[in-house]
């Protein structure tokens, strides 16, 4: 099993963990603070450049939340940074993770390619489909044909269907890996091991928001200049009507979120049935050895030598698709009492379509309310706005999510473990305040 663990690790030559782990090594406090400094400064620039070239209103709010979510991205991989170079923990502890790990990584290998397929043969149906519908006259309609339509269509399921498969899989990632790091930690330290572990979940919530954002983004910078080029100067584009043409961004996360969930809870599901029926064959198995006057032979229901309870663990992961789980203080590596933080296809499909709907509804407003332009396009842009900030103040909460450091075994005055629901108010509400 040592040499399958070490082979495990050596076997790829790139990874991003490795990747992450080699820049943090590689990188002083000095240059650290540098390239902090420069995740605030070259942001900030970017911003203050788009208000004072750009001219068109909604194309300075896109562009300003399209570096936003870029910039989350980038915070997201430093806290996935911060994560991977914690201690592993012991070869045991390893020994058990390894498995859950590969297994987890196995089911979205299998479930994902199905998927993936399916996803293909809906974005042919929904090409064809706008294909063969009659001509709308509409005010898209002047500007870009049913081709493009469909064609627009189709890109944005796909694109969707991906950034919600890549942020379930984020998700799954980094919790197979965080777990066994906040096992560890919670040997030793209680304040870093609630760090890793809501550190785990808020790098999962901030990919979900940054990649619903950036995708929101890229369509309707594709599509507004699709019709800026083809459009006649003495035209108004109808930018409130664009978010008409991305319904296939929220249809497409739709979709691979409802596989996700269904796939993963059939599985998680059957995992525990199997661990238990398991259990109970061992326990009778090891009664009747009792009664001959054999020794038991049986072994707990949570033991890891039953593949069911890996099998059952695999499961919490995908079935719950993303979240950090351990008991931060109880933690026992047979049982893992979860701390679910999220499912992130779920959340991601939620964000998108409910960002979509509320630019449709917005945009709508605003036209039928015979308001000025700018004010279309703010009611438009307001969802997309708001998300935005919620990733800024957010991102701040996070690192105000902590506690003290140590134990109460190693330290005789430390007191009582403060409860990780207060710790985690103390983060909600710094947000709540910048809000």
């Amino acid at each position: 099993m040592r040499g399958r663990l070490e082979d495990s690790h050596t076997s790829h030559s790139f990874s991003l963990s490795k990747l992450l782990k080699s820049f943090h090594n590689n990188s002083s406090s000095c240059s650290m603070f540098l390239y902090k400094l420069l995740f605030f400064l070259i942001p900030s620039l970017l911003i203050y450049l788009y208000t004072q070239i750009l001219s068109s209103f909604n194309l300075k709010i896109i562009m300003i939340s399209l570096t936003i979510a870029l910039s989350a991205i980038i915070l997201s991989l430093y806290l996935l940074m911060d994560i991977l170079i914690k201690d592993k923990g012991s070869h045991t502890m390893q020994e058990i993770s390894q498995p859950i790990k590969e297994g987890s990584k196995g089911f979205f290998k299998t479930q994902y390619g199905t998927m993936f397929k399916i996803a293909f043969a809906v974005t042919i149906l929904l090409f064809g489909v706008y294909m063969l519908k009659s001509d709308d006259k509409n005010e898209l309609s002047g500007f870009i044909s049913k081709n493009w339509m469909a064609f627009m269509t189709g890109v944005s399921f796909m694109l969707g269907s991906l950034c919600s498969a890549f942020a379930g899989y984020a998700g799954i990632w980094v919790s197979v890996r965080a777990n066994v790091r906040v096992a560890s930690a919670a040997r030793k330290c209680y304040n870093e091991a609630l760090v890793i572990c809501f550190r785990g979940g808020a790098f999962s919530a901030i990919i979900n928001v940054a990649l619903a954002i950036f995708g929101i983004c890229v369509l309707y910078l594709s599509t507004y200049l699709i019709i800026f080029i083809k459009a006649d100067e003495s035209k108004r584009i109808p930018v409130e009507k664009i978010p008409l043409i991305l319904v296939g961004f929220g249809f497409g996360a739709s979709f691979v979120a409802m596989f996700a969930q269904l796939g993963g809870g059939i599985y998680t599901k059957g995992a525990d049935v199997g661990a238990d029926l398991i259990g109970i064959f061992w326990r009778v198995f090891s009664d009747l050895c009792f009664l001959i006057g054999k020794q038991d032979v049986g072994i707990p229901e949570d033991d890891p030598r039953n593949p069911a309870v890996i099998a059952d663990l695999i499961g919490d992961n995908v079935g719950d698709c993303a979240g950090n789980y351990f008991s931060i203080w109880k933690f026992d590596l047979m049982r893992l009492n979860a701390l679910f933080v999220g499912q992130c296809a779920d959340l991601f499909e939620s964000i998108s379509a409910e960002v979509i709907s509320a630019m449709i509804l917005g945009g709508t407003l605003g036209e039928k309310a015979n308001l000025p332009e700018n004010l279309r396009i703010g009611y438009m842009l307001f969802p997309l706005a708001v998300h935005c900030l919620d990733l800024i103040v957010s991102s701040i909460g996070i690192f105000f999510t902590r506690t003290k450091e140590g134990l109460p075994e190693y330290k005789p005055d430390y007191g009582q473990l403060e409860d990780p629901l207060t710790v985690m108010k103390r983060g909600y509400i710094i947000s709540v305040v910048l809000n």
